[in-house]
């Protein structure tokens, strides 16, 4: 798993237009700046290293500017048209946008923190799956991650309404139950009393009875 210096340094770089970055770059990166903690950088030290690799890139691209200079002036001296031919045939680069799983979670990751969104991993990594690895252009990059966040912050809401609607469904059928028990509790007190109204009457009758018998 790529470390926090390691992820913060390669968003910022693409997002300058700069990538294909090694391990081994962003570790000798890390010691220049002197960063010890990979996964507690501080912001003074991430953009350290983002220039020292940018101006890693310009030095390679200085040796191979070089390297390609002088491979053409042999060429002129030798005066070969076949190795001159096969020497000009440069193969155009390829201008698609190729990412991996962790460095898609990187930009995804880099850009909600920069919309003051907090996301946990596993979130990152639920969005990431939506995001294809290839594209033709930035632009076309940034939306499907715009798109992957709108897609994540709905669902979220809608999870969280479902949530308290079963909640509230709960709250009510407790409710309902409880009527219906103190409903239930109540008729069998009012029976109750009932009855016991009926066998005072009789009794009453009897004694008024008995007594009309003795009056007599």
């Amino acid at each position: 798993m790529s470390d926090k210096f390691t992820n913060n340094v390669r968003a910022r770089l693409y997002k300058q237009g700069y990538q294909g970055f090694t391990k081994d770059d962003y570790t000798s990166a890390a010691i220049a700046v002197e960063c010890d903690d990979l996964n507690n950088p501080t912001k003074e030290q991430l953009s350290q290293a983002v220039d020292y690799l940018k101006g890693k890139t310009t030095n390679r691209l200085t040796v191979i500017d070089e390297s390609v200079e002088e491979t053409f002036l042999v060429g002129a001296e030798d005066a070969q048209p076949e190795v001159e031919s096969n020497q000009l045939a440069v193969a155009e680069p390829d201008s698609q946008i190729v990412l991996t799983d962790l460095e898609k979670q990187a930009l995804v990751a880099d850009i909600a923190q920069g919309a003051g969104i907090e996301l946990k991993a596993a979130d990152v990594k639920q969005i990431t799956v939506s995001i294809a690895s290839t594209f033709a252009s930035r632009k076309e990059l940034n939306e499907a991650i715009f798109n992957a966040l709108v897609h994540f912050a709905r669902e979220f809401k809608n999870q969280e309404v479902s949530k308290i609607r079963r909640k509230a469904d709960e709250i009510r059928q407790t409710l309902a139950e409880m009527d219906d028990v103190a409903g239930s509790e109540l008729t069998q007190i009012k029976q109750a009393m009932e009855a016991t109204a009926l066998d005072y009457k009789s009794q009453f009758a009897d004694l008024a009875l008995s007594f009309a018998g003795i009056i007599d």
